[in-house]
C-alpha cells in the first residue's frame, strides 16, 4: 500500500528545528560572551527598574595649605528599560513537507538557522547600539559614558587608523584604557576592547619592521583585555556616524543583557499552502549601572 503522507510538520521535524535555534555559536552573540546574561526577570514584564550610578568631580592639584578641596561624588538614579518582544519565522510549504517525509529525512532547518541569526542579530545590535525608533540605548550610546575623539596625528593629519602606524593605534589604546582603569576600583577590572569589523583585522599589522608580531599580539601580551572582539555595530555608532572603539568594564556591577525570555519556538500555524513558524524572544537589551566604566573613541 502507498504510505500516507500528510505534510504535517512532525516531531523530529521540531526537534530538528530546535536544536537549531538552541545552538547558537559563541561568537555570533558577542555581547552574550562578554557579559552576565540577565534572565531572572518574569517574560510578561513589560519593564525593570535598576540604579544606575553617575561619576562627578575630577582631582588636581592644589597649593600647600590651600582649603579649595576638590570633591567626587557619586549619584545614583532610578532608571528603567522596556521590554520588547523579538520575532521572526520561517515558512515550509506543503511541497517541501511531502518531499521529506517521502524520503525519511527531516524538514530542511536552514530556514531556522536564518530565523535565529536574525533574532541573534538584532538582539546583538540592541546591546551595542540600542534602537533610537523604540528608545533603547546601547553600550555605545548610553547617557554618562567616556566619549573621545581619536587624535589627528596619521597621514595628512587624519584620525583614522589606516592612516595610523601600529605604535599610534597601539597608543591611542592605551589611553582609552587608562580612563577606566584610573578610576577607584577599577585598576584590576576585567575589560574588553571591542573594534568595527575593518579596525579589528588592522590589528593583524606587523607592528614594525624591527618587531614581527602583529600589533594583536602586542596589545595581548599588555595583558591589557581579557578579550579583544569584532563588533560590526561600531562602525559608524561615534559622533557623525564615524567608526568607533569601545573599551568596557564587563563586570555584571556595570552592565547586564538582560533576556527575560530566550529564543523560543511557537506553536506553528497552518495556511494553505505553507506550515508557518513564529519564533520570538523577550529581551531589554543592556541593563547599564556604571556607564563611566565604558569608553568610546570616535573617528578610528
Amino acid at each position: 500500500m502507498p504510505r500516507n503522507i500528510t505534510a504535517t510538520l512532525e516531531a523530529r521535524d521540531l526537534e530538528a528545528i530546535d536544536r537549531i535555534l538552541y545552538e547558537a555559536p559563541k561568537e555570533e552573540l558577542v555581547a552574550r560572551s562578554l557579559f552576565n546574561v540577565k534572565t531572572d526577570v518574569h517574560p510578561g514584564a513589560e519593564t525593570y527598574g535598576y540604579n544606575m550610578l553617575t561619576r562627578s568631580g575630577a582631582a588636581k592639584i592644589i597649593a600647600n595649605g590651600a582649603d579649595d578641596l576638590p570633591l567626587v561624588d557619586v549619584d545614583m538614579t532610578r532608571e528603567f528599560v522596556r521590554i520588547y518582544t523579538i520575532a521572526a519565522g520561517f515558512r515550509f510549504s506543503i511541497q517541501e513537507l511531502r518531499q521529506a517525509q517521502m524520503t525519511g529525512q527531516t524538514v530542511d532547518a536552514t530556514k531556522a538557522e536564518t530565523a535565529r541569526r536574525a533574532i541573534a542579530e538584532k538582539e546583538n545590535s540592541l546591546a551595542f547600539s540600542g534602537d533610537s525608533k523604540f528608545n533603547i540605548v546601547g553600550l555605545a550610546n548610553a547617557t554618562g559614558i567616556q566619549v573621545a575623539n581619536a587624535e589627528a596625528n596619521g597621514a595628512s593629519n587624519s584620525t583614522n587608523w589606516k592612516s595610523k602606524t601600529p605604535a599610534q593605534i597601539e597608543e591611542e589604546i592605551r589611553v582609552t584604557r587608562a580612563k577606566i582603569t584610573v578610576l577607584p576600583g577599577y585598576g584590576g577590572a576585567t575589560l574588553a576592547l571591542a573594534l568595527p569589523p575593518e579596525q579589528f583585522e588592522l590589528l593583524d599589522k606587523r607592528y614594525s619592521d624591527f618587531d614581527s608580531r602583529t600589533l594583536k599580539e602586542v596589545i595581548r601580551a599588555h595583558g591589557w583585555f581579557a578579550d579583544i572582539v569584532r563588533v560590526p555595530d561600531l562602525a559608524k555608532s561615534g559622533t557623525g556616524g564615524t567608526a568607533s572603539m569601545l573599551i568596557m568594564d564587563t563586570s555584571r556591577t556595570t552592565a547586564e543583557l538582560l533576556i527575560p525570555m530566550d529564543i523560543t519556538r511557537l506553536e506553528q500555524e497552518w495556511k494553505y499552502p505553507n506550515w508557518t513558524v513564529p519564533n520570538e524572544e523577550r529581551c531589554g537589551g543592556m541593563i547599564i549601572r556604571a556607564p563611566f566604566a565604558i569608553a568610546r573613541l570616535d573617528g578610528i
